[in-house]
């Protein structure tokens, strides 16, 4: 085949030699140093070939038949001018005044959350400091209601153990409701109760004084409460470890197993650390020499792993273990702390469990030195010297020293400056482990010297308590100030009431805690027989994430606009590209440490895990609290569960939240992001002209955005086995939904609309000052008035906008009438049977052709497709508007991997209408239809069956070519193969694919997913190990007959001391478990000495195991420009020629193949694909390490009063394990016995 520039040599070669000879420039520019046709912004006029003119006329006509069908069924030419008929205002939308007004609204509720909780804790503080504690009445009158005992219906969420029957009369009769504010969990909003953990018994005296006294706050609970109907579960966490929750309901359990120890501790629970401690660096030194082998090993794993526990993601830390030489349990994190989030403390964990055995002889002072020289770069960089705020430490865990660690002291810790000597005022936690134990004093001395705690572990049930002891120590310069209480706001976490594995909810149900620290004054009376500064607790209420969200106005920053949240360390809250749940349904472990940087896709980013320069700038600027905008970033704009891709600009506005540690940001297109519809007072003027709004919100079909009246579905419960839903409004609620139930949101807007028209009507905000603001705007106003029962709040400019596109869209969607029989011709031939309008305001309505057809699973086009401006096919359609400002629609099918919406596969439709106003247009409502695929297929077969060049071109139905309409994605609409319908179109001609985008027909863009959950094939080792040798048999009796003498041993000490422990299951190694007996600590169950031997033989099946992993995924986009001068078959090496043209009026092209021709087998996909990286998992992450963050400010590290009302440890009593070394050695020999059997 002849080139271009060939041909017209051969027409013209005596005028256009002459002219060449004298025009050299223009003939290298026309032909190419090569001859060949060189592409350029202007377009050149060639005659196109006799086949390309055939595979014109086929899309033209198939073009135009489909555009005929979409303006008569979707009447968007008359909803269009309705919007002009009733002056629809397009505005310019100002992002800086947007984010202003937006943070204004979400700081007002917050403002209101701290009030909240700033009320409990003062209402704390003056409860206790007052309390008269009678230990002798309250042992033998005072009653109260537990989480766990307190019966409802009969039934209690965890059974008394039959040693504790004889109490049961403590635990009052729960009167409980389903309250659809808590999520359809029946509480009492009369009453608080209490949780007790496993591991704290509750007749203690100190925590039996602290159950009696806390049942003050009842008072204040239900105050909040009834003035701000909002809040959420309100809570007081004490330092005895038992938690105070508003309002009264069972304990949900969340075990795995209903028989394990309740190991829910509120002291563990990051809103309570991180209120109590601030920001932490703590490096751990792990003894590992010869000395650590065996069970002490396995407690210092188990300490460590409960130190882990305690660490939030605003700490930072790292692990080292020593002997003659210190190393990193974690090679590649060597030489830094690193962020003790969900994902890097299970890393730590795993490391731990994979330690070889100790050996060697311990040198603690290399350890020490290393650890400080490692603080000390932390300390220089956070410029500790100058502010004071730097919290850190070192602890130890360990079952001895050997030597004099003093010089490492002075050089770090006690130095004046002179000599390379420093005052870093680190502190040292020591974790003495064993029974028989030397040079106590010495590891003691340690941790008194250097501000911190020493703790003596023997056994496994003293770890939990040992190691929280380090949590007050910290807590005492903050209590020693005594007069400011600093909130501190936690990261994103699951409510505890929500499990994903029975939820029907859309989302994941995230909350964020806010906490205030509470203050035990007892060390300040001169008559105190207790001079410890302590930790009362902490006062604090959860805010779903979800009110920050419905707050940011989403109708306002429109289609492909979003709100987004983002912490101080650069983590995301709030985001649509967040997602907590994975794909295989688990939720994500690291679910609230994802990076701005890795759900922000800029397009200057192309390789994985290294974001670029703009990205890193707009994340520091929020890190760093400021407000800032930057605009025309260009980004990868993804959609359609990442399946479909768009390059597009956007502009960025944010601002920091006021006293919380967060910064919230919106995003706004930069084009068609800029404008939108603005509308006056519908009601009033509705009201005018006599036309009464109802009337525009009439039959069935028709919804909400469920987001906008955030829908939340109810879990089951004891009262009734049906799963209901109720939502929260933006448009209008009421403040209390009790009394106020409707079985649809409908319905219940349907009753405002009722009540605008009346004269009483009055437009109320939800967070509106009340008079009792006024009086002092200085002092916490802790008798703000309640609301009634009735009291009500609305969205005035979202509902105006809504009634006013009901308006628009009212006339367009009455009885459909046919205008003539072409009309109905038409329209059965292509099998459309339903047609649809979505708006901005969140409005979808939906309407059948020719009847509603009852369908077995009772869900329609409605319930399918709530989300409007959400919706994949709104998106497609206002980008498709911005591509080629034409009147196009855009045409899809469901994805292969998508479930059915109906028995048959249907073609989605959808047009964007832009109303134009004082030369601006605005993004108004998408309309569409849906149509039948099938019918589809054949009309299009039928065009593409007429030979329109004599033969030049086999016509689609032959076998030597296949044609193929995909759409701008090149995922596949119509194929001769009916399979590969919603197929991407490179997996079964990868050649052509590939061609295209050589020639710029598609533009290939990689997108990276990084919250993703790869399953992991488990080690299942060879066949012949199920075969067990002798010497493995041996193994397994001897972990048998260690296990029972703990257990035994474990039974008998418990009842020596007289109180209860905890049941802990360490996952590190299983060769030692503390298992609990059947006292108030035990939840337990008891079972037959056969059990543990049956599972010596028994291996179940092992659950699947999934770790985060990251994915790629090249999408693909169309570049319509890049189609002008195609007009012959496309030809590239090692490829099959093929036509390609583009379809008129729409989003589709149609290529045609030469499939006679060889080709190379290429197969392309869109399906994400695991990356490898050079390194292994942690180690490719280690750079978000070295991310700017933001440290936790107000915190109180120092006092100079900390060593008068503070100690450091003792030493327990070793009497009571010398005692019952006899009985230890009798048990042992009875369980040898029993084993030989």
């Amino acid at each position: 085949m002849f080139g271009l520039c060939e041909k017209l040599m051969t027409h013209f070669a005596v005028i256009l030699t002459a002219f060449f000879l004298t025009q050299p420039l223009l003939l290298l520019l026309i032909c190419g140093p090569h001859g060949g046709f060189i592409p350029s912004s202007s377009t050149v006029l060639v005659e196109a070939s006799a086949a390309d003119e055939a595979v014109g006329k086929w899309a033209t006509k198939f073009g135009d038949e489909l555009f005929l069908l979409a303006q008569k069924i979707t009447k968007s030419q008359q909803i269009k001018e309705k919007y002009k008929e009733f002056n629809a205002r397009v505005e310019l939308k100002n992002g800086t005044e947007l984010i202003k007004s937006i943070t204004d609204n979400v700081g007002k509720m917050l403002a209101r959350k701290m009030d909240a909780v700033r009320c409990i804790q003062e209402r704390a503080e003056s409860v206790n400091e007052n309390f008269e504690f009678n230990r002798t009445y309250a042992e033998s009158n005072f009653t109260y209601f537990s989480s766990k005992y307190s019966t409802f219906n009969g039934n209690s969420s965890e059974e008394l153990q039959a040693n504790e029957a004889e109490f049961a009369w403590m635990y009052r009769e729960m009167n409980l409701n389903p309250d659809t504010h808590f999520y359809n969990t029946p509480v009492d909003t009369e009453h608080s109760s209490v949780h007790v953990p496993s591991n704290v018994w509750d007749r203690g005296e100190r925590v039996l004084k602290t159950i009696q006294w806390s049942e003050k706050l009842d008072e204040v609970f239900r105050q909040n409460y009834q003035s701000d109907p909002a809040l959420s579960w309100q809570y007081f966490g004490s330092d005895t470890g038992i938690l105070r929750h508003y309002p009264a309901a069972q304990w949900t359990d969340t075990r795995p197993n209903r028989f394990d120890a309740d190991t829910y501790d509120c002291r563990k629970r990051s809103w309570y650390i991180e209120t109590a401690t601030c920001s932490k660096d703590i490096v751990i030194l792990l003894d590992h020499s010869g000395s650590m082998t065996g069970f002490r090993h396995h407690v210092a794993k188990f300490t460590i792993r409960s130190i882990l526990d305690t660490f939030s993601n605003n700490d930072f830390f790292t692990i080292f273990r020593y002997s003659a030489e210190v190393e990193e349990i974690i090679p590649c994190f060597n030489g830094a702390l690193v962020q003790a989030t969900p994902e890097n403390i299970e890393v730590f964990n795993e490391a731990l469990a994979a330690l070889p055995d100790p050996e060697g002889y311990a040198n603690l002072t290399l350890a020490y030195d290393k650890a400080f020289r490692l603080l000390r770069t932390y300390y220089d960089s956070r410029h500790c010297n100058e502010t004071s705020t730097c919290n850190q430490a070192i602890m130890l865990v360990t079952d001895g020293v050997a030597g004099n660690t003093t010089e490492v002291f002075q050089k770090y810790n006690w130095g004046n400056g002179e000599n390379g000597t420093s005052q870093m005022n680190v502190r040292v936690f020591t974790y003495l482990l064993g029974k028989e134990v030397t040079k106590v004093r010495e590891i003691q001395w340690m941790a008194c010297l250097n501000r911190g705690y020493y703790s003596h572990v023997q056994t496994l049930d003293e770890v939990h308590e040992e190691v929280l002891k380090y949590v007050d120590v910290i807590a005492t310069p903050l209590v020693l100030q005594n007069e400011q209480h600093p909130p501190t706001w936690t990261h994103a976490f699951t409510d505890k009431t929500y499990d994903p594995n029975t939820s029907d909810e859309r989302r994941p149900r995230l909350m964020i805690s806010v906490g205030v620290p509470a203050f035990d004054r007892f060390y300040r009376h001169e008559n105190s027989t207790n001079r410890r500064a302590r930790l009362l607790g902490v006062a604090g209420t959860d805010v779903p994430v979800e009110d920050i969200d419905k707050l940011t106005l989403p109708y306002k920053l429109g289609v492909n606009g979003y709100s987004f949240v983002v912490s101080n360390n650069g983590y995301v809250l709030l985001h649509p590209d967040l997602r907590p749940i994975g794909t295989n349904g688990k939720m994500n472990p690291n679910y609230n440490s994802i990076d701005f940087t890795e759900v922000e896709h800029l397009f200057e980013d192309q390789s994985p895990r290294e974001p670029g320069e703009s990205i890193l700038t707009i994340r520091s600027a929020m890190v760093r609290h400021q407000s800032k905008e930057f605009k025309d970033i260009s980004v990868k704009f993804h959609y359609d569960k990442m399946r479909r891709v768009s390059e597009e600009k956007q502009d960025y506005f944010f601002a920091p939240l006021p006293n919380t540690p967060f910064t919230l940001g919106i995003v706004m297109p930069s084009e068609y992001g800029k404008t939108w519809i603005k509308v006056g007072e519908e009601v009033l003027k509705n009201i005018h002209m006599k036309v009464n709004i109802s009337d525009f919100f009439v039959g069935e079909n028709w919804k909400v955005h469920p987001d906008w009246w955030v829908k939340i579905w109810h879990q089951k419960c004891m009262i009734s086995d049906k799963v209901k839903f109720v939502v929260f409004r933006v448009y209008c609620k009421y403040h209390y939904l009790e009394g106020h139930e409707f079985q649809t949101p409908e319905a219940e807007l349907r009753e405002f609309l009722g009540k605008m028209v009346k004269n009483d009507w009055k437009w109320s905000e939800q967070y509106a000052e009340d008079e009792s603001d006024w009086d002092d705007k200085d002092d916490l106003n802790c008798g703000r008035k309640t609301l009634g029962d009735d009291a009500y709040y609305c969205n005035k400019e979202l509902v105006h906008l809504l009634i006013f596109d009901a308006k628009v869209t009212n006339s367009s969607y009455g009885e459909w009438r046919f205008e003539n029989d072409e009309e109905r011709k038409l329209i059965q031939r292509f099998g459309a049977d339903l047609r649809f309008v979505a708006t901005m305001s969140g409005l979808t309505r939906w309407q059948f052709i020719f009847g509603e057809v009852e369908v077995d699973t009772d869900r329609e086009f409605g319930d399918y497709h709530t989300t409007a401006i959400d919706e994949t096919w709104y998106k497609s359609a206002i980008l498709q508007h911005h591509e080629d400002r034409t009147e196009s629609f855009v045409y899809s099918v469901k994805h292969y991997n998508d479930p059915m919406e109906d028995s048959e596969l249907k073609v989605t439709a959808s047009h964007a209408i832009f109303p134009r106003d004082g030369g601006k247009e605005a993004p108004a409502c998408v309309v569409g239809f849906q149509f039948s695929h099938a019918l589809m297929w054949e009309q299009f077969f039928s065009i593409t069956a007429v030979d329109h060049c004599d033969g030049c071109l086999p016509i689609c139905t032959d076998d030597d070519v296949d044609c193929v309409v995909i759409d701008n994605n090149a995922y596949i609409v119509i194929g001769q193969n009916i399979n590969t319908t919603g197929k991407f179109f490179g997996e079964f001609h990868g050649d052509v694919m590939s061609a295209m985008v050589d020639r710029g027909i598609f533009l290939s863009i990689e997108v990276y997913d990084y919250q993703e959950q790869c399953k992991e094939d488990p080690n299942t080792g060879s066949p012949g190990n199920s075969i067990l040798h002798p010497l493995r048999l041996l193994s397994l009796g001897w972990k048998w007959l260690v296990s029972q003498l703990f257990f035994q041993y474990q039974r008998v000490q418990w009842w020596a001391d007289g109180a209860p422990f905890m049941e802990y299951t360490d996952e590190i190694e299983d060769e030692y478990v503390a298992v609990a007996d059947g006292g108030k600590a035990s939840a337990s169950k008891p079972k037959d000495d056969t059990d543990d031997e049956n599972a010596l033989f028994d291996e179940p099946e092992p659950d699947p195991i999934y770790k985060p992993c990251d994915m790629r995924s090249t999408l693909y986009a169309l570049e319509p420009s890049s189609l002008v001068g195609i007009n012959d078959f496309v030809e590239a090496p090692s490829t099959r020629p093929f036509l390609v043209k583009k379809i008129p009026n729409s989003n589709l092209l149609l290529v045609v193949v030469n499939v006679l021709m060889p080709s190379r087998s290429v197969r392309l996909t869109t399906e994400p694909q695991r990356m490898d990286y050079p390194t292994e998992f942690p180690c490719y992450k280690l750079n978000m390490s070295f991310y700017e963050r933001r440290r936790i400010e107000e915190c109180y590290t120092e006092h100079e009063d900390e060593e008068m009302y503070t100690y450091c440890g003792k030493a327990p009593r070793l009497g009571l394990t010398l005692q019952l070394l006899p009985l230890t050695m009798i048990l042992m020999f009875y369980l040898t016995r029993c084993f030989m059997r």
